[in-house]
């Protein structure tokens, strides 16, 4: 099982690197050109300085999750990836309306919202199975 836990852990610390590192990016040119999937952001920084700073934490989350799947015992590493996703799940619920206001709201929305849900049921999954010899 712990073979598992530790794949579980690599794949979605590698996923959350690149992910953090592509959507930096992309609101970065939305920022700064104004254009692509984020080019409202031209028209507001602040919001920008914001996202940059979500999805660069996000990677780093990425990079604590991929250290923590060397370790021996992995389901706190596995707890600790759950609760990435729960957290950013608490400002979907909370901004539900928000994305609709935007263009391509709704896919972000409902991609963003698989996508974390996903995670979450693959880590919390993890942390909480029995061992099979136990």
């Amino acid at each position: 099982m712990e073979v598992i836990r530790k794949k579980i852990l690599k794949t979605h610390g590698t996923i959350a690197v690149l992910v953090g590192i592509a959507m930096a990016i992309a609101s970065t040119i939305g920022a700064t050109e104004g254009i692509g999937v984020f080019k409202f952001l031209q028209q507001n920084k602040l919001v920008h300085a914001g996202l940059l700073q979500a999805y660069l934490l996000f990677a780093l989350i990425g990079i604590i999750l991929l250290m923590g799947s060397r370790e021996q015992n992995v389901r706190r590493w596995n707890r600790v990836g759950a609760a990435a996703h729960v957290l950013i799940l608490i400002a979907y619920l909370l901004h539900w309306n928000l994305f609709s206001t935007i263009e391509n709201g709704y896919l972000m929305r409902t991609g963003g919202l698989i996508f974390h849900s996903i995670f979450l049921s693959l880590e919390l999954w993890a942390s909480f199975s029995a061992n099979k010899n136990q």
